[in-house]
């Protein structure tokens, strides 16, 4: 009896190990994507950011074209964190998703991100779900466009 409730005792304390290890470790991701959507915004103000923000694959366009993606992505970047942290339902994600790519400006963005995106999620069922939602949102797109 004795070993049964030791068998108890230290399988709740190890659960509890492991969701406090969790719980940290989405702690830390939350941080990381608003440092990301405030470096977006710093990008965003000024020209000289933004190119370097932008990366090779803007490396073409103008000012405005940059200044629009970089929005974009924090815009994305934040509903990540809102999703990641349970803040956002996958209903009010589609609605987000849907109404960024309803924009031509939405579905360029998309269409640049969507491997990077995809490329980070990994083994992350969240985040590939996220990145799922945005895909059929640019399907249900294209498919409301002919």
């Amino acid at each position: 009896m004795f070993t049964l409730l030791l068998a108890a005792v230290v399988a709740v304390l190890l659960m509890l190990v492991v969701q406090r290890r969790e719980q940290h470790r989405e702690t830390l991701r939350a941080t990381v994507l608003q440092t990301q959507v405030d470096l977006l915004k710093t990008a965003a103000a000024d020209p000289q950011l933004a190119w370097v923000a932008a990366g090779p694959d803007l490396a073409g366009e103008g000012p405005a074209e940059i200044r629009q993606h970089l929005f974009c992505d924090a815009q994305v970047t934040a509903w990540e964190l809102h999703w990641r942290i349970g803040a956002l339902s996958q209903q009010q994600l589609c609605a987000h998703a849907e109404a960024l790519l309803a924009d031509e400006t939405g579905r360029r963005y998309w269409e640049r991100a969507r491997s990077a995106r995809l490329g980070l999620a990994g083994d992350d069922s969240k985040l590939r779900t996220f990145a799922a939602v945005f895909d059929a949102a640019r399907q249900k797109t294209k498919t409301a466009a002919r």
